[in-house]
């Protein structure tokens, strides 16, 4: 037998060239691929263990795949070219198995796979190969593991956009669009691991909420489930929502959502489309931890051209949002004090909008979406759940403050309107907190804005911040609260400010006096109550103000003495009676740039603050007196009633400041002048002989300090109400300008602001000197200073558990009692003062220093030592030059 097949035969074949059975090649054996293949396809419909055994092969033989694909793609175009269904079928069944068994192989397959399913996309005369091509981009897109071929894919989106538009009869639209949208999902969740967007999101977005369904579609609930174009719309909004993982990610996919929204009409109902939407999108989105960027991006869609103008879609949009807060669960971030601020951008735009005559008739519908706001503005508040994030949005939207009235206004406004509803809010506020510092700096500027109206909010502001301490578990007033804001016909006046205030601002203003600052919930450091007092005296001075601005001027100088540590301090005791003594001398001198109704109303006002701290005190020996100077004084406009200043009822606020209301005003002063008998001296004395705080090495000190003008703060903050330069605040220095005492404010050294830090200048002119025993050496300066590390060392172990509140409180506590031994050792007048105190030896070296340096005439001589200089901190510290380096 093998001479026949070796010898015979190729004989044979070489003779009989005509005789197939004889030949070379037909003796060899067939390659198993084609046989495998030619044996799927002689059958009408998919069998599974052929298939099987020809992907079995496949994976064992991956060199043959590119034969394998070439010869199905060659069989799938000419399927798809005579419309044979059937081998159609087969050809999708053995691509879908292929994808499974070789994704590692997958670049084999992938370029001839794709071919087919654009082909079998783009044939439109058999409804039945568009599912198939369908169903086979589905499984490819599936089993991809990289996203080589992303942008392959991304020329289908067209065609699968068609198909879930697709219309017709019930049950053909259903199964086209089923499909179609069942192939958008698989599109998207693969697109949206590999970071794509596509450049036909929108024909995407249309194609996918025109199918969405209102009711939720569970899976589970049916097997015929996964036939609904809505249950693979719903699937492909929770791809998009997968997307969303940072800001800029979130704003670029779901704008276009709400661009449909917005050309749909889809905003009105709130069971509508939008509603049911975007409350499954932030349902997704918490499960993914990313859902703080929805409302961020949803109410920055309020600036976009299409609904800018459109105040009732803005209404309906901010309706939703805050029901979407009302669903949140998330925690307090950085995205939602962005929220808050601009929501409070688009309350001031509807205050001033209110105003504007060429938009009465759209009156209505501002209204209402200003009511949707403090709506929205009161569920955040819920879901904030702190104050923290609200003062510091607050802070933010002032440090913007305008100087024109009608901007100024409505930004105050605005914030009256916020510090109101969280009045009313059950917030959780620690105690013992400090008041936020970057809040009190902004509100104390607005205090001295030009505007009267700013000013009479900054106080109002102040007092809602106050009144959010003692929270009421009644959260009806909210209700009432929009019904007085809503602004009927009403735009800015005196009559919306002054209901606001009252309404929650009532129990504070009956506060004991006996309140201790340590139980206080909020309390004022020394360097908060300094700042609030300069901002007294600074609005005191202009000729604008309006019997509401002392009433709100006295109340902020009551509160903050009595949350401050002024039982303690003998500084505050000073700076209290120092101020209202200031103002008192303001009020009865002949000349000055204020009218005589104002100056009428500053005595009343120095008059009420000389009786409140007397008995704050508890001063005895004074209050006779006192209640003499407020009996002399008689206000049409203001009152004094239980040692509190406020303004009468029924009184017409525009007869304030005319020509009549002057000339009785210069008639009381004059005949207070006269009658007067009580002088500043005199007080001064009664109050230092009174006191119980004072001791006598203090009496001549302090008398002196009495004696002085108030100083306003000139330094340790953000800005200075003494620079006539202030590009943030250009304001603050027309105030300066315009008043005719705060020059003299200026030219006095006061101890109180020198101890806070202000003026390091100022100790070396001071007139109180030291004595040798006082100043410590500078061994016990060091020793204080291993103390003082030590303290430090021992509160940041022990508060390591602590809240940051309570921890910086702490801190604040050791920075005041630094400030304090400051001035022991820093008040010198002459170097030589200095020498006694420092050891023999370093004095000794001195010596030796100075006259060697004398003897040899040595041109590089060590400077002097100067008392002016000697204890000032450098200019900057290497942390300036770090950040200059740094641009920062």
């Amino acid at each position: 037998m093998g001479f026949m097949s070796r010898k015979v035969l190729p004989a044979c074949a070489s003779i009989c060239v005509f005789c197939p059975a004889l030949r070379a090649r037909s003796r060899q054996p067939v390659k198993r691929y084609k046989k495998l293949i030619i044996d799927i396809f002689q059958d009408s419909s998919p069998n599974d263990r052929k298939i099987s055994k020809l992907c079995d092969y496949a994976a064992k033989n991956p060199s043959r795949l590119p034969e394998i694909a070439r010869m199905l793609e060659h069989r799938g175009y000419k399927a798809i070219r005579n419309i044979q269904l059937g081998a159609i079928r087969i050809l999708v069944a053995v691509y879908t198995k292929l994808f499974s068994a070789c994704q590692v192989q997958m670049s084999f397959l992938a370029v001839s796979a794709i071919d087919i399913i654009r082909s079998l996309l783009d044939e439109h005369q058999e409804d039945e190969i568009r599912i198939l091509g369908c169903s086979l981009l589905f499984e490819f897109a599936h089993n991809q593991i990289d996203g080589t071929y992303v942008y392959q894919l991304e020329s289908l989106l067209s065609n699968l956009c068609v198909l879930a538009k697709e219309n017709g009869p019930e049950q053909r639209q259903r199964q086209l669009r089923s499909s179609g949208l069942r192939g958008l999902s698989a599109m998207l969740r693969f697109m949206g691991e590999h970071l794509h967007m596509p450049s036909e999101y929108d024909d995407v977005v249309s194609a996918v909420l025109c199918n969405y369904e209102l009711s939720y579609i569970d899976v589970d609930s049916s097997a015929s489930a996964i036939e609904k174009p809505g249950f693979w719309a719903q699937s492909c909004v929770e791809k998009i929502s997968e997307f969303c993982k940072e800001a800029t990610t979130t704003r670029r996919y779901l704008e276009p959502i709400f661009f449909y929204f917005d050309a749909g009409k889809h905003w009105s109902s709130r069971q509508g489309l939008a509603f049911t939407v975007l409350q499954q999108i932030l349902h997704f989105m918490e499960s993914f931890g990313n859902n703080c960027f929805l409302l961020a991006v949803l109410v920055r869609h309020l600036d976009h051209k299409s609904v800018s103008q459109e105040p009732l879609i803005k209404a309906q949009i901010v309706s939703i949002a805050a029901s979407l807060t009302q669903q949140s669960t998330s925690e307090v971030t950085v995205v939602k004090v962005s929220v808050l601020s601009d929501m409070l951008r688009h309350l001031r735009n509807v205050l001033m909008a209110s105003m504007d005559a060429s938009l009465q008739p759209l009156l209505g519908d501002y209204t209402d979406f200003q009511l949707a706001i403090q709506k929205f503005l009161s569920e955040l508040m819920k879901n904030i759940g702190s104050p923290s994030p609200i003062f510091e949005a607050m802070a933010l939207t002032l440090e913007n403050l305008s100087s024109t009235s009608l901007f100024s206004q409505s930004t105050m406004y605005s914030l009256l309107i916020l510090g109101s509803i969280m009045a009313a809010q059950p917030l959780i506020i620690p105690n013992q907190q400090s008041f936020p510092e970057a809040l009190l700096q902004q509100l104390s500027l607005a205090m001295v804005h030009p505007d009267s109206d700013t000013r009479l909010c900054a106080h109002r502001i102040f007092e809602t911040i106050l009144s959010s301490v003692h929270i009421s578990e009644d959260t009806s007033n909210i209700s009432v609260l929009s019904d007085q804001l809503a602004m009927p016909g009403v735009g800015f006046g005196s009559g919306l400010l002054q209901d606001t205030t009252q309404l929650h601002c009532k129990s504070r203003r009956d506060l004991d006096l006996n309140h201790e600052f340590e139980s206080a919930a909020i309390r004022f450091t020394e360097d908060q109550l300094a700042l609030l007092f300069s901002a007294v005296w600074m609005g005191s001075s202009l000729d604008n103000n309006v019997p509401g601005n002392y009433e709100a001027k006295f109340f902020t100088f009551t509160q903050t003495l009595q949350l401050s540590p002024a039982r303690k301090s003998k500084d505050i005791f000073a700076k209290s009676f120092q101020l209202s003594l200031s103002i008192r001398a303001i009020a009865i001198e002949v000349d000055g740039h204020l009218s005589p109704s104002r100056k009428r109303s500053l005595y009343l006002l120095s008059s009420a603050m000389l009786g409140f701290v007397s008995k704050f005190y508890n001063i005895s020996g004074i209050l006779n007196q006192i209640g003499d100077l407020q009996a002399r004084s008689q206000d049409p406009f203001l009152a004094i009633s239980n040692c509190r200043l406020v303004v009468r009822n029924g009184v017409d606020s525009n007869e304030y400041g005319t020509p009549i209301d002057n000339a009785a005003a210069s008639e009381l002063l004059e005949q207070i002048r006269k009658e007067t008998d009580i002088s500043t001296e005199s007080l001064v004395s009664l109050i230092l002989n009174s006191s119980s705080m004072i001791s006598e090495l203090d009496l001549a000190h302090l008398k002196n300090n009495l004696l002085e003008m108030f100083s306003p703060v000139s330094g340790g903050w953000a800005f200075d109400f003494n620079a006539h330069s202030n590009r943030a605040r250009p304001w603050v220095a027309v105030v300066n300008k315009s008043s005719s005492f705060d020059e003299k404010a200026v030219d006095s050294k006061d101890n109180f602001t020198m101890e806070n830090g202000a003026d390091f200048s100022a100790f070396s002119s001071n007139r109180h000197v030291l004595k040798h025993s006082d100043i410590i050496g500078v061994s016990q300066l060091l020793k204080s200073a291993l103390e003082m590390a030590g303290t430090v060392a021992k509160v940041s172990s022990s508060t390591a558990s602590l809240p940051f509140s309570a921890v910086t409180m702490k801190c604040e506590d050791l920075d005041l009692s630094a400030k304090r031994k400051m001035p022991v050792w820093a008040n010198i007048d002459e170097s030589k003062q200095l020498m006694p105190s420092i050891t023999a030896e370093c004095y000794e070296v001195y010596e030796m220093l100075s006259e060697s340096h004398g003897k040899d005439g040595d041109v590089t001589h060590y400077p002097s030592i100067n008392s002016d200089n000697i204890l000032q901190l450098p200019p900057v510290s290497h942390y300036d030059y770090f950040l200059r380096a740094a641009r920062c």
